[in-house]
């Protein structure tokens, strides 16, 4: 079945998953009459799928919904392409009518020009039994809507155009929050009903809970659109509620949702304002000339979003601007124990730049200090600086690794610059981390009496090369 495609200009955040399809799935209920069904929602990052200059390129997925017997009661194929080169991003919205229930719902999708590039998603859902009162449909957020009809486009539902929210994610260029919600049987409520939307942190207590209240139409299914100006509201993650009354002001349902926001400039406004008061935090005893060495010891441990606004803030902001992230950060960690966090933190990060700085930066900004902060203390190290075909090098083995839950993990440094503390990661087996799979070529690239094949990964067997035996078996 050849399903519409609808094409996406700008590219989003993708998922930390590498050689699959980056692939966001929402899955929302709604209700028809008094038959019930799911709203899927599949947005397919266009740069983490093959393209070729004279080919399409595309995805081909499989929707199959199981019951909670694991028999399966609904499925079919479809397939998503387009040509050129660079590969635009691709959205399709699939609804399936379902009974009350459980169900888990299995995305099997694959590149049609990488077979090997596959991925397969499982999400589970319940479908509520039916009754005749006033309910809620799932909030279904947006990046885009507007006021549009067009019968023939799965994007479109009650008069609009609804394009869905990728990772539940608004990026800075986004500058109002969209929703759309479905409330049922408001004919049956007492007086006006209305909404209570509340947006608030999911971790501490600010900034502040935006509250904003709608009114509903008093029809059996009425579709309800909030949207919100969000240029002002600041980086971080959030919880969005909402509620239905009715006219006597008795709450009779609500739903739930999260989201984040990435918004440097909506930072730096919160942040100048003064919105909030520091002068009893811990960071105002950090000295105004080392405020730059505790915001880059952070590094390891923030989040990707977190790392582009510090490094604007290391360029651009000032010293208020720099400890309004510092604190903000421990106190989303830590809470009330925010020092004490932040302290033991610091402590830590001043012995590894002292034991791995070099020439170009702290140590807690090389590979070695940036993993150390990032995963602890590795539970053995083996350096090796004796094999004449390979500079120095050492292995780090981790017997548990919490962080992407495995065992066994390792990572190779090498320092083929020979520089004190020059030493760079050049191979691990941690899911997100550097996977190179031609290593053992890289590190041996001076063996000159040896010309690996274009596609080898290894080199071959010699009594002073035994990276790969450390790597493998010790």
């Amino acid at each position: 079945m050849l399903t519409r495609l609808i094409l996406i200009a700008f590219v989003i955040c993708p998922l930390l998953l590498h050689g699959t399809p980056d692939v966001s799935l929402q899955v929302q209920r709604f209700r028809s009459g008094t038959s019930s069904y799911i709203e899927v929602s599949l947005y397919i990052v266009g740069s983490s799928i093959k393209c070729a200059p004279d080919d399409q390129y595309g995805v081909e997925y499989m929707i199959i919904i199981k019951d909670a017997n694991e028999n399966i009661v609904k499925g079919d194929r479809f397939r998503l392409s387009n040509s050129g080169c660079p590969a635009k991003d691709l959205i399709d919205v699939k609804r399936f009518a379902l009974e009350e229930g459980m169900y888990t719902l299995v995305v099997e999708m694959n590149d049609i020009l990488d077979s090997l590039n596959s991925i397969t998603i499982r999400q589970k859902t319940e479908i509520p039994v039916y009754a005749s009162t006033s309910r809620l449909s799932d909030i279904e957020l947006l990046s885009t809507i507007r006021p549009e009809v067009d019968d023939n486009s799965p994007l479109h539902k009650s008069g609009l155009y609804l394009e869905p929210l990728p990772f539940s994610y608004y990026y800075p260029s986004l500058h109002s929050l969209n929703l759309y919600i479905e409330t049922y049987d408001a004919d049956k409520l007492e007086g006006q009903p209305f909404i209570r939307y509340t947006i608030k942190p999911s971790t501490g207590d600010f900034p502040p809970p935006i509250v904003a209240y709608r009114k509903v139409k008093k029809e059996s299914v009425a579709a309800n659109v909030f949207q919100l100006d969000i240029t002002k509201l600041i980086s971080g993650p959030y919880s969005l509620e909402a509620l239905l009354f009715d006219g006597n002001k008795q709450e009779i349902a609500n739903q739930n949702t999260t989201f984040s926001r990435y918004n440097p400039e909506g930072d730096s406004i919160y942040i100048a304002s003064g919105a909030m008061d520091l002068n009893t935090s811990f960071v105002t005893h950090i000295p105004d000339d080392s405020i730059d060495y505790y915001l880059k010891a952070l590094a390891p441990v923030v989040n990707s979003a977190d790392v582009d606004l510090m490094n604007t803030l290391l360029d651009k902001g000032n010293t208020k601007a720099k400890q309004f992230f510092i604190h903000r950060y421990w106190a989303e960690q830590a809470g009330k124990y925010a020092p004490q966090a932040f302290e033991a933190y610091m402590k830590v990060a001043r012995v590894v730049d002292e034991n791995y700085r070099s020439g170009f930066g702290y140590g807690f900004e090389t590979d070695r200090g940036h993993i150390f902060l990032k995963y602890g203390k590795p539970d053995d190290v083996l350096p090796v600086e004796d094999e004449p075909s390979a500079p120095p090098y050492e292995i780090w083995f981790y017997n548990s690794f919490p962080a992407t839950h495995q065992n066994n993990v390792r990572f190779l440094f090498y320092n083929p610059s020979l520089a004190r503390n020059g030493f760079t990661l050049l191979h691990s087996t941690a899911i997100g981390e550097v996977k190179n799979e031609k290593w053992e070529i890289e590190l041996y690239r001076d063996a000159t009496l040896e010309t690996p094949g274009v596609n080898a990964n290894k080199m071959g067997d010699n009594v002073y090369r035994n990276a790969r035996k450390y790597f493998e078996n010790y």
